[in-house]
C-alpha cells in the first residue's frame, strides 16, 4: 500500500512539472498551469472544439494572473459558428458560456511556450521602462494565431496606464521562438 502511495505522489509531481507555476507573491498562476486539465474540460462539452485563444486581463508583474480565459471554436459546425469559453483560477476550471464565432482568429495548430517567458520576453523589450514610467498599470497577455497564409503562434502583451489608459505598449511576441515581430506604443 505505502508503494501505491509513492507511485501517486510521483506521478502527481510529475505531471505538474511542465504545466506552468504558481505566483509566489499573489496566488496566481500562468497560462499552461490548468491548461491541460481546461482542455479535457472542454473536449467534455462536444468532439471539434479547438483552442482558438488564451488570455487574462490582468497579468500580475511576477507574470502569473489570478484567472486565465480559453476560448474553443467548435468545427464540427459547418462554418463554424460558436465560441466556448472556459476559465481557470489557481483552484477553479468552469464553463463560461458560448459566444458567436468572431472573424479574425484561427484555431491555434501550432505550439507555445508559457506566459511567464512572453512576460519575460516583453520586459526585456521595453515592458519593465513602461512599469517604472508609469508606475500605476495593468498587463493584459493574449495567445492566438492571425487569420493568414503560415500562420504563427503569438503571444501580444499589452501594458495600459491607469487609471487614464493614456499610455499603451503592445508587444507581439512569435510564441515558439521568442522574437518580437511586432512594438507599438501610444
Amino acid at each position: 500500500m505505502r508503494n501505491r502511495y509513492l507511485v501517486l505522489v510521483a506521478f502527481f509531481l510529475c505531471i505538474g512539472c511542465d504545466l506552468g507555476h504558481v505566483s509566489s507573491t499573489g496566488g496566481g498562476t500562468t497560462a499552461a498551469y490548468n491548461f491541460r486539465a481546461v482542455d479535457s474540460f472542454a473536449g467534455s462539452y462536444g468532439k471539434g472544439l479547438f483552442l482558438q485563444t488564451v488570455s487574462s486581463e490582468e497579468v500580475y508583474s511576477d507574470v502569473a494572473s489570478g484567472t486565465w480565459y480559453y476560448e474553443y471554436v467548435a468545427t464540427a459546425d459547418t462554418p463554424p459558428t460558436t465560441v466556448y469559453r472556459f476559465y481557470s483560477t489557481r483552484t477553479t476550471i468552469a464553463f463560461d458560456g458560448t459566444s458567436p464565432l468572431k472573424i479574425g482568429a484561427a484555431v491555434i495548430i501550432h505550439g507555445w511556450f508559457d506566459s511567464d517567458v512572453a512576460l519575460t520576453v516583453a520586459e526585456k523589450n521595453g515592458g519593465f521602462d513602461f512599469r517604472a514610467h508609469n508606475p500605476s498599470h495593468t498587463i493584459s497577455a493574449a495567445l492566438g494565431e492571425p487569420v493568414i497564409a503560415n500562420p504563427t503562434t503569438y503571444w501580444y502583451i499589452t501594458y495600459c496606464s491607469k487609471p487614464d489608459r493614456s499610455r499603451f505598449l503592445t508587444l507581439t511576441i512569435d510564441a515558439n521562438t521568442g522574437a518580437v515581430t511586432g512594438k507599438y506604443s501610444y
